[in-house]
């Protein structure tokens, strides 16, 4: 009997000390990684680039030509393979890059320059998948020799408004990307796009005068600034609803019209039909 008993009581012990390792709490703990996982960003200009990697420690290996080859290709850290964002086109190694995320590779050489090499498979693990055929930029560089680094790390150093170079660090190697962002553009597309934006809120606010017949001066103003900034069939229309609202039905029509000739001007196919209806409504009065 008393045995019994001693095996129910280390049974319940024992199911105490379990309970809480499959709890919530365990299920969600995080795990020790040998090399743990980092990321590294920079503006440049306008321009967001991102490295996400992990960081494979020396300790007291020899790296290069052994625990990474030379001559094969190489995750540019460990586990998952490196991955760079750009959050606008850039240049790299003298190609243009869309925005987007790329797998970083490196192929090591025991002499002369290394390839530095930017995939379009972003996500994958380590090197096992990776298809050279879906490389879009390779750029050789010469490995330069800097202070032990235990931990592999990238850096952007030489930071200008448009231009920076992303660093791999480790063990005794340094290599180097250049990245040129070209600010210039990504300025006049931005400016262009608050001016459309612009134009967009003007209009949205004369819209809404109209949909509540309140305030028709500052709709008309409102209009009037979105027309100043971007001429189009869509402020236009406003522009003429608004006149038709407040009784000025010749000039709603003028305005109207303008609206379909500017329409079918930018694009021949511009579908008309419903300013069509408005005039001809309007013309009935």
């Amino acid at each position: 009997m008393r045995t019994v008993v001693r095996m129910f009581v280390c049974i319940a012990l024992l199911a105490a000390v379990v309970a809480p390792l499959s709890g919530p709490a365990f299920a969600q703990m995080k795990s020790y990684q040998l090399s743990p996982a980092a990321s590294v960003s920079q503006t440049v200009g306008l321009t967001d680039i991102s490295v996400t990697y992990h960081r494979p420690g020396v300790k007291g290996r020899v790296i290069w030509g052994e625990l990474v080859p030379y001559d094969k290709v190489w995750r540019a850290g460990a586990n998952e393979a490196t991955t760079v964002s750009f959050s606008d086109d850039v240049m790299v190694g003298g190609k243009q890059l869309k925005a987007g995320v790329y797998g970083f590779f490196v192929l090591p050489r025991k002499e002369g320059d290394w390839l530095l090499i930017l995939n379009s498979e972003g996500k994958q693990w380590g090197a096992f998948r990776y298809d050279s055929t879906k490389d879009v930029v390779r750029v050789p560089v010469k490995p330069e020799q800097t202070p032990d680094e235990e931990r592999l790390s990238y850096t952007f150093t030489d930071l200008t408004g448009s231009t920076v170079k992303l660093v791999l660090r480790w063990e005794k190697v340094s290599l180097s990307l250049p990245i040129d962002v070209n600010t210039d553009a990504n300025f006049t597309r931005a400016i262009k796009t608050a001016a459309a934006q612009q134009w967009q809120a003007y209009n949205n606010y004369a819209q809404y005068c109209l949909d509540t017949k309140t305030s028709w001066d500052k709709g008309m103003d409102a209009v009037e600034k979105s027309i100043s900034l971007n001429e189009n069939p869509g402020n236009l229309r406003t522009k003429a609803e608004l006149l038709a609202q407040a009784g000025k039905v010749k000039e709603a029509i003028e305005t109207a019209e303008k609206a379909i000739s500017v329409g079918k001007a930018a694009n021949p196919n511009f579908n008309s039909s419903e300013i069509d209806d408005l005039v001809t409504a309007w013309k009935k009065k």
